[in-house]
């Protein structure tokens, strides 16, 4: 019981640290974070259980809205500025084709998980 208490508070504790990143967002009744309300910019919650989750749920629904002719340059830029600080990390327009490119819509979930855990500097096998 202690873990899964213990993994149910690491999962809350990533989704504030992504909410803080991207300012008004919130968790509606559906369990879909809303990044950008005005935007209509979301993704389920389920399934998720730690920050690993986060950024593929970001890269397979999210990133497509990065880039360059699919949303406002509003949108571009708060989405992209929201990322980069929940990971820690800068990214190039190319980074966000690539991402949207090969893992966009869903598109091959062991790759887009390789993928995150570069981003996050996380060894492979671990979680």
């Amino acid at each position: 019981k202690a873990q899964a208490f213990d993994e149910i508070d690491n999962l809350i504790y990533e989704v504030f640290e992504m909410m803080n990143c991207f300012k008004f967002s919130f968790i509606n009744e559906n369990k879909e974070l809303i990044l950008d309300s005005e935007s209509n910019i979301f993704f389920s919650l389920k399934d998720c259980a730690n920050k690993l989750d986060l950024v593929v749920k970001f890269i397979h629904w999210v990133s497509r809205s990065c880039i360059e002719n699919m949303s406002p340059e509003r949108t571009q830029v708060f989405l992209q500025t929201g990322f980069e600080l929940y990971i820690g990390k800068h990214l190039t327009k190319k980074d966000y084709e690539y991402m949207y490119t090969c893992f966009g819509n869903g598109l091959n979930s062991d790759g887009a998980y390789s993928y995150a855990r570069r981003l996050l500097n996380i060894p492979e096998g671990i979680q």
